[in-house]
């Protein structure tokens, strides 16, 4: 204790018990509170960093947050109406209400796409049901056949919800890859019944009487008709029209 005094009295303090006790106490409280708010501190750090979907920004476009990076990522094998058009407000709502605030399982399937985001089919939890199928099935987006490689899944989910009108099919439009169904083409070996398909190169002269015949007819060209190089009608008895007589 004597050789505390001389020390401080070296410093030019007189020992007073009292405020000494005081200083400790001080030093104490204000050390104490330093090291609980640098804890508070970090541990909110850690706490903030929340690791799955934090934002979205469009239709199965949303931002996603792991425990090191931040990464945008986009629903594969459904695509969606764009901004201002039919079915875009329904699109983007349903994405908030899926992924926000929820646990996921993402399976990657695309490392980036040319837009530059990673391409993941998602699973929303608890009974793994997949977000693009979902959507699909319920007419919020339609099948990307060319990405998915005609998924049997999604194909069946689209014609559930074509069959219903469901979602964006209401709307009477046409969406994805399928043609409407006044433009589907008609099959090759269809197109090719009573014809020589090794033929497709001539033009052939058909008749306004239906009669084909083929160059190097002595009817070619002759009366009324028109050229065409698949033609339907009788063939000319003399040429044999789409299909050559033998000589």
């Amino acid at each position: 204790m004597q050789l505390y005094n001389s020390r401080l009295s070296g410093l030019g303090y007189s020992l007073n018990p009292v405020k000494l006790l005081a200083f400790i106490a001080i030093n104490f409280f204000s050390n104490f509170y330093l090291f609980a708010d640098q804890e508070k501190s970090e541990v909110s750090e850690l706490t903030s960093t929340k690791v799955g979907v934090v934002r979205i920004i469009g239709p199965g476009v949303f931002d996603y947050q792991s425990k090191d990076y931040l990464i945008r990522m986009r629903a594969w094998g459904v695509a969606f109406p764009e901004r201002g058009q039919p079915g875009f407000e329904e699109a983007i709502s349903f994405t908030e209400q899926k992924l926000l605030d929820s646990n996921l399982t993402i399976q990657i399937k695309k490392e980036f796409d040319r837009q530059n985001l990673k391409v993941v089919e998602v699973f929303t939890q608890p009974d793994q049901v997949n977000f693009s199928r979902d959507s699909i099935e319920k007419g919020i987006g339609w099948h990307n056949e060319d990405e998915s490689m005609r998924n049997g899944a999604f194909v069946i989910a689209q014609l559930k919800a074509k069959r219903r009108e469901l979602g964006l099919w209401k709307y009477g439009r046409s969406y994805g890859n399928a043609p409407k169904d006044k433009e589907i083409p008609i099959p090759l070996l269809r197109s090719m019944i009573g014809r020589n398909p090794f033929s497709s190169s001539i033009n052939y002269w058909v008749t306004t009487f239906g009669k084909v015949h083929r160059p190097g007819c002595s009817f070619y060209e002759r009366g009324r008709g028109e050229l065409s190089r698949r033609p339907t009608g009788t063939n000319c008895r003399i040429c044999g029209g789409t299909s050559p007589k033998s000589k």
